[in-house]
């Protein structure tokens, strides 16, 4: 499946990592209030539309309940990913996104930055 285009990517963040993720193509949704963050996680688990991969800044997802976190790491369509976005470097964040959705979906993304 290497190289085949699966869906579209959204990165849930705050606003200081937007354009890092905008500039791999992902499409974001901007956000600085946990609550704000966990509403649009459980918009996309009850309908994810065209998204296969959301990728969500771990310091908001660490604010959700405990029944939307369950609901995230147990779906499949799409599939979640939180990521540690404080004091990294763009290239950072690429191959962390790149090395949990190898372990997420059992195959290599390539992310073109």
């Amino acid at each position: 499946m290497s190289g085949t285009k699966i869906g579209k990517v959204l990165a849930i963040v705050r606003p200081q990592f937007a354009p890092g993720f905008l500039l791999t193509g992902a499409q974001v949704y901007e956000v600085e209030d946990p609550k704000d963050a966990e509403k649009k996680v459980r918009q996309l688990l009850h309908d994810p539309g065209d998204y296969y991969l959301v990728v969500v800044d771990e310091y908001l997802a660490e604010q959700f309940q405990s029944g939307t976190l369950s609901r995230m790491f147990s779906s499949t369509e799409p599939v979640f990913i939180n990521v540690g976005l404080t004091g990294t470097s763009d290239d950072d964040i690429i191959r962390e996104i790149q090395r949990l959705a190898q372990e997420a979906l059992g195959y290599s993304i390539r992310i073109d930055a």
